[in-house]
């Protein structure tokens, strides 16, 4: 079976337009026709119906079954493009959020040697957005922050370590004299949060479900985490965050939380599923589980 066969029947079947998937090819519109023709001769069925007038109907039932795998099997093959190439050009593509980077990034320089991270392409985003991109194959390692042990159709993930949660106040608060809390004591502040793509706007959820309150909350779609501090040292409001983004952060106070719910922040190193490492990138996976 030729791949590209499956290609021009998937675009077939988006557009419902012979003559346009023709131009998208850069190809004959009977080069298309002959293709259709090779696939319903591989399968012993009938793929396109004969009427083209109603365009909604065009495709038959064992056309939109394999419309659905073959989508899988096209996305499979540029997968395999991607890996290969890279695997050609030895780099390692990898994904580091800004929370997790800001401590490991210097333990990743001390422990790998100078040969190894200049194959290093580090992709910088939330973990939320690298996993779309682990899953995508725009990186094929990342480590990833999650509230619970990451659990990903088509994703292997190992748990490296896992990190508290804190409030965070601004020195000027009166909650910066406190050493602890409860959640349950926060339900009249007013909570700078995070948009859903953050583990944190889970865990906040997960620690007022647990302690019965609906504090007020104000959410900002900011690029980075240093907004919310800089809005909390400001005494905008408090916020949830995770210890180590609190390092050297003048002006902001971390108070531990007493809720005993099993609320943590945990760190896995992932790669997807059925992917083949090189030895560089089996030697850099260690490293990085060596990392606490």
């Amino acid at each position: 079976m030729n791949t590209r066969d499956l290609q021009y029947f998937v675009a077939l079947v988006k557009y419902k337009n012979y003559t346009q998937v023709a131009k998208l090819f850069n190809v004959s519109q009977p080069t298309i026709t002959q293709s259709i023709q090779r696939l319903e001769r591989e399968f012993n069925t009938r793929l396109i119906r004969k009427n083209k007038v109603h365009r909604d109907e065009m495709v038959t039932r064992s056309g939109m079954m394999l419309f659905e795998n073959a989508q899988l099997i096209n996305k499979k093959i540029e997968l395999a493009h991607q890996e290969i190439n890279r695997a050609n050009q030895r780099q390692i593509r990898f994904g580091l959020p800004p929370i997790i980077g800001k401590v490991y990034i210097s333990k990743i320089i001390q422990n790998t040697s100078d040969d190894l991270l200049q194959r290093l392409r580090i992709s910088s985003a939330g973990s939320h957005e690298l996993l779309h991109e682990l899953q995508d194959g725009k990186i094929d390692i990342a480590v990833l922050g999650s509230n619970n042990l990451l659990n990903q159709p088509g994703i292997y993930a190992e748990l490296i370590t896992t990190r508290p949660f804190k409030i965070i106040a601004s020195a000027k608060h009166p909650l910066a004299k406190r050493k602890s809390v409860s959640f349950k004591e926060l339900g009249n502040e007013r909570f700078i949060n995070f948009d859903q793509q953050y583990v944190h706007h889970a865990a906040f959820q997960e620690y007022c479900t647990y302690a019965g309150i609906k504090p007020a909350t104000t959410v900002y779609q900011v690029p980075n985490i240093s907004w919310v501090k800089e809005l909390v040292r400001q005494n905008q409001g408090i916020s949830l965050m995770v210890k180590d983004a609190l390092r050297n952060e003048p002006g902001i106070v971390s108070i531990d939380i007493n809720d005993p719910i099993p609320e943590k922040f945990t760190i896995s190193v992932a790669i997807r599923e059925g992917y083949v490492l090189s030895p560089e990138e089996e030697h850099f996976i260690s490293i990085l589980k060596e990392i606490k």
